[in-house]
């Protein structure tokens, strides 16, 4: 699967999740991250770093996205995989 689509396909998962995502500029004042989520009053946003190359914001959002509850979503095998071995790689 192309980055592009794969990326595509990560940002379907956190709507689908009801999870607002948007790309930012995190590198002002004295926030310096690639991206995390949060809660804002009861809504889940994720904030990724908009000048990250596609490769960086795909690993950002899988490793966001495996660390919710996507047993309820239907997932391309292969999105499946990514998201249970960075599960696997975060518990280790």
């Amino acid at each position: 699967m192309k980055n592009e689509i794969l990326l595509q396909k990560l940002e379907e998962i956190a709507e689908k999740l009801s999870v607002k995502l948007t790309y930012e500029d995190l590198r002002k004042g004295e926030v310096n991250t690639h991206g995390g989520i949060f809660r804002l009053r009861s809504e889940k946003r994720i904030i990724v770093h908009k000048n990250l190359t596609i490769d960086e914001k795909i690993d950002v959002l899988i490793e966001i996205l495996a660390s919710l509850d996507t047993n309820d979503v239907h997932l391309a095998p292969e999105i499946r995989e990514l998201l249970d071995s960075a599960k696997k790689d975060k518990a280790s």
